[in-house]
C-alpha cells in the first residue's frame, strides 16, 4: 500500500514507520526533521508543516495515489509555536477531510486514552475534536487510544525514570492512580493490523497493556530497574500536587503541568480485550519488557541528571547575575579600579570597563534565565570566561597561585557550560 504517515520521526511515528517498511509498504513521510528518517528507497519525504496546514487544499496535492493515512502527530505539552488546537485538531481534521474527498480507503488516528466525553484537559479535548470528525467520515477508520507508551526513546519514560530515581517519591493522593502502559511495538503492530485489507470497519480501540498498575507501583518498578534501594514515599494531597506542578514549565519541564497531573489523577486504564482481539495475542507485559530488564548505564545517568539540568541552568544564571550585581553595588569600586590598573586599564577606560563588564554579566544572566539560544549562548559564555581567565592569569598571576583558587574555579565552571550546552542540544 501507499501510506501517508505524519509524525514519522517522533517516538511512536518512527516505530510505526519501521513496522510499515518491514511489511513492504511505500511510505510518504511527513515530519519536522527529515534528516532523522530511516534511509530506505520505500520512503518519500513530504515537506508539509503541520503548523500551517489548516485547509483541505493544503493536503490534496499530497494525497494522489495514497491508499491509507496514519496520523501519529502529537505533543504532550504546548510550547512556543506548537499548540494543541493546531497539531491535534485543525491540521488532522483538514487531512482527514482531504483524504475522504480524494478517496483514501482507510485512516488510522493515534489519539489518546481519555479523549472521550469526560475529557477536561486541553490535550484530551483537542484529540477528541479530530477523533469526532474522523468518526463521521464515509470511509474505514480506526481511532487508536494508547495509554502511556513506553519503549526505547520515549520522552515520558525519561521523566518517570527520573522521578523514580529520587530518594523521595511524592505521590499525588498516595499514588493509587491506575495506569496501563503499552509497549511501542504493540502500538505499531496495532497500526499495521488496522491497515490489513481483511480488517475493516469503523472502530475505536483502547491500546493498553495486559493489566493495570498503580502509579506508586510503577515508580517502584522503575526504581528497582535502576538498581536502587526502595525509596521513601510521601502522599501529597491532589490540590498541592496541582500547585507544585506550576513549577514544571519554569524549570524547563513542560510535561509537569496541571493538565498532566489532572490526567494522571483521573487514571489511564481500560479493558485489554479489544486490543488483544486486534493484535491476535495479549499485549506485551511491563514485567517482561521493562521491569525485568536492568537499566543501561546511559539510562541510569539520564535518570540521575534529569532534575540536575534545571539546577545547573539556574546556577549558571546566578553566577552571571551575582557577578554583575556585586561589581556594581557591593565590591568597592576603588579596589576594582586598582585591579583594572594592574591589567593596564586606566583613566576613562576603567569605569567604562567596570560598568560595561558588569552590564554584560547581568545581560548574560538574564539571557540564560530566558533560555535565549541556549546552545549558542553557552558557547559565547565559554569563550568569555576563557578569555577573562587567560588575561587574569597573565596580568595578575597571584590569582593563579592564590590558596583559595579564585581563578582555578573557572575550570569547573567552563566544564559546566560545555555540559549544559550538550544537554540543551539533546532536546527532542
Amino acid at each position: 500500500m501507499n501510506i501517508l504517515l505524519t509524525g514519522a520521526t517522533g517516538f511512536i511515528g518512527s516505530a510505526v514507520l519501521r513496522a510499515l517498511l518491514r511489511q513492504g509498504h511505500q511510505v510518504s513521510a511527513c515530519c519536522r526533521h527529515p534528516g532523522r528518517l530511516i534511509a530506505s528507497p520505500n520512503i518519500k519525504y513530504l515537506p508539509v508543516d503541520f503548523m500551517s496546514t489548516n485547509s483541505v487544499e493544503h493536503w490534496l496535492p499530497h494525497l494522489h495515489g495514497i491508499d491509507a493515512i496514519v496520523n501519529c502527530v502529537g505533543i504532550i505539552a504546548e510550547s512556543k509555536g506548537q499548540s494543541f488546537a493546531q497539531l491535534h485538531s485543525q491540521a488532522p481534521i483538514a487531512l482527514f477531510q482531504a483524504g475522504a474527498e480524494i478517496g483514501v480507503k482507510k485512516i488510522v488516528q493515534i489519539s489518546a486514552l481519555g479523549a472521550d466525553e469526560q475529557a477536561t484537559s486541553a490535550y484530551h479535548i483537542s484529540k477528541k475534536a479530530a477523533d469526532d470528525v474522523l468518526r463521521n467520515l464515509p470511509l474505514d477508520w480506526f481511532v487508536l487510544q494508547p495509554s502511556i507508551v513506553y519503549g526505547d526513546g520515549a520522552q515520558s519514560s525519561g521523566l518517570f525514570h527520573a522521578l523514580a530515581a529520587l530518594p523521595l517519591h511524592l505521590l499525588p493522593d498516595g499514588g493509587r492512580q491506575s495506569l496501563q502502559p503499552i509497549h511501542v511495538d504493540d502500538v505499531s503492530s496495532a497500526v499495521c493490523r488496522c491497515l490489513e485489507p481483511a480488517v475493516g470497519g469503523q472502530k475505536t480501540v483502547a491500546l493498553v497493556g495486559p493489566e493495570p498498575i498503580a502509579y506508586a507501583d510503577w515508580l517502584r518498578g522503575l526504581r528497582c530497574r535502576l538498581g536502587k534501594p526502595p525509596a521513601k514515599a510521601l502522599s501529597v494531597p491532589y490540590r498541592y500536587s496541582l500547585m507544585a506542578s506550576g513549577l514544571g514549565k519554569w524549570l524547563g519541564e513542560p510535561i509537569l503541568n496541571k493538565d498532566n497531573i489532572a490526567m494522571l489523577n483521573r487514571g489511564n486504564s481500560a479493558d485489554s480485550g479489544p486490543v488483544t482481539e486486534l493484535l491476535g495475542r495479549q499485549p506485551l507485559s511491563i514485567s517482561s519488557q521493562l521491569f525485568e530488564k536492568p537499566a543501561s548505564q546511559a539510562e541510569r545517568w539520564h535518570a540521575a541528571l534529569y532534575f540536575l539540568k534545571p539546577l545547573l541552568w539556574l546556577s549558571i544564571a546566578l553566577v552571571w547575575l551575582w557577578s554583575g550585581i556585586t561589581s556594581l553595588i557591593f565590591y568597592p569600586h576603588e579596589l576594582s579600579y586598582q585591579l583594572l590598573a594592574d591589567t593596564g586599564i586606566t583613566g576613562l577606560g576603567a569605569p567604562l570597563t567596570l560598568y560595561g563588564l558588569a552590564a554584560m554579566d547581568i545581560i548574560l544572566g538574564l539571557a540564560t534565565l530566558a533560555r535565549f539560544r541556549p546552545s549558542r549562548l553557552m558557547l559565547w559564555q565559554f569563550w568569555i570566561v576563557l578569555a577573562y581567565s587567560v588575561v587574569v592569569a597573565l596580568r595578575l598571576p597571584e590569582f593563579v597561585f592564590h590558596p583559595f583558587g579564585p581563578l582555578l574555579k573557572n575550570i569547573p565552571f567552563l566544564m559546566c557550560l560545555l555540559i549544559y550546552r550538550q544537554l540543551e542540544g539533546e532536546k527532542p
